[in-house]
Order: C-alpha cells, then sequence, then structure tokens
C-alpha cells in the first residue's frame, strides 16, 4: 500500500501555472515602469528644448487671483472716487474764496476814500471795517497759490489712480468674475511663438492624442 501523498496533486498541477502569472505580472509591472520612465524623460526633454507649448489654466469666480484681482479693483476705484471727492471739495474752498475777495473787493470800492480821514465815530468804525476787509482779503489772496496747487497735485494723482484702474481692468482675471475663462499661460522664453490665430492643441496624455482645441484669440500682458 502506498503513503497518501502530503499535498493534493491539484497544487502540485498549478504551482508552474502560478509560478508562470507572477514572472508575467512582474514582467507587466516592470515595463509599465519602463513605459512611464520613457515618457517621463520624453515630456521634460520635450519642455525643455520646445519653445512652442503653453499651460492652460481654467479661471473660476471662486479663483484665488480673481477674488484678488476684483478686490484690487475694487480698492483702486474706491481710492479714484476719494481723490474726485477730494478735489471737488478744494475746488469749492477756492471758489469760495474767490467770492469772498469779490464781495471785499466790492466792500473796498463803495468805501472809496470815506475813511481815509476820520472825524466821526462811523467813520471810524468804517475805517476799522475796511481795514478788516483789506486783511480778510490778504489772507484770502494767500491761499489761492496753494489751493491751486493742491488741486494740480489731485488732478495728477486722479490721473495716475485712473491710469491704475484702467490696468487692473484689463486683467484677464476680472473675465472670470462671472463666468469661467480657460487661459493658456505662456512661458518668457515661448511668448515669440504665439501670435493671433496661433492654433492650439491639447493632448489627452502626456503627449499622445493630441488633437486641436482652439487658436489665439488675443494676446495679454504676458499671457495668452
Amino acid at each position: 500500500m502506498q503513503p497518501r501523498s502530503s499535498r493534493p496533486r491539484f497544487w502540485i498541477a498549478l504551482q508552474p501555472s502560478i509560478v508562470r502569472i507572477y514572472k508575467m505580472a512582474g514582467l507587466v509591472a516592470l515595463t509599465a515602469i519602463l513605459v512611464g520612465l520613457v515618457g517621463f524623460l520624453i515630456i521634460n526633454i520635450f519642455y525643455f528644448f520646445d519653445h512652442t507649448w503653453v499651460r492652460p489654466v481654467v479661471l473660476s469666480p471662486t479663483y484665488q487671483r480673481v477674488v484678488e484681482a476684483s478686490t484690487q479693483l475694487a480698492d483702486s476705484k474706491l481710492r479714484a472716487s476719494q481723490l474726485a471727492t477730494e478735489k471737488l471739495e478744494v475746488e469749492g474752498q477756492l471758489l469760495e474764496l474767490e467770492r469772498v475777495i469779490a464781495a471785499d473787493d466790492t466792500f473796498i470800492a463803495e468805501v472809496g476814500s470815506a475813511a481815509d480821514a476820520p472825524r466821526s465815530g462811523d467813520q471810524w468804525l468804517l475805517r476799522r471795517e475796511l481795514e478788516k476787509t483789506r486783511l480778510e482779503k490778504e489772507n484770502m489772496a494767500g491761499k489761492r497759490v496753494p489751493l491751486g496747487q493742491r488741486i494740480d497735485s489731485l488732478k495728477l494723482r486722479i490721473k495716475d489712480q485712473d491710469a491704475v484702474v484702467n490696468r487692473l481692468a484689463q486683467s484677464p482675471y476680472l473675465k472670470a468674475i462671472d463666468n469661467k475663462v480657460t487661459l493658456a499661460f505662456v512661458a518668457n522664453q515661448n511668448l515669440k511663438n504665439v501670435k493671433i490665430g496661433t492654433p492650439i492643441y491639447g493632448c489627452a496624455w502626456g503627449l499622445v492624442w493630441c488633437h486641436k482645441v482652439g487658436t489665439v484669440k488675443a494676446v495679454l500682458d504676458g499671457e495668452v
């Protein structure tokens, strides 16, 4: 009588198949790693030597830079409004000053020489009022130049602030306040190859399965 085997014949027969499966799985994994490494090297070499690639970015209303651009524009507009209000106030002060000077000139002209040699009490009072009016006129006239210089300074500041507002308003980030916007950020060394009408291609994976996705519609400062 023969002794019974400690292992079922089924597992003994299956062992070679399991070994082959392990070898095939290892070969597939090694091949995948090798393909991934080669693909990684090819992509990096391509981006290093090629100067026609761009990086797509989808901007949404909640994108951080969109929020920052919107806030900066609002702050700049508020500052421009404050400067314009300050200019109006100073211009109002200058107009009020001119009215006071005009009234003083009228009073001085009406009095004329009547108070040059006062004799009565009324004439002395009139002379005193005349001197006060002349002093007030001189003080007001002395404020003309500073107020005029302040207005000129405010005009320059308003002009500069308006330029800042206009520059910020051209930011592509503001286009994404209401809707999503797709932009292509271009590296500085690639800008010379980007022009209006240049076709843009997108790839499904790395440099594989590429197809045309659009064209350059406008070239912005450092961005497309």
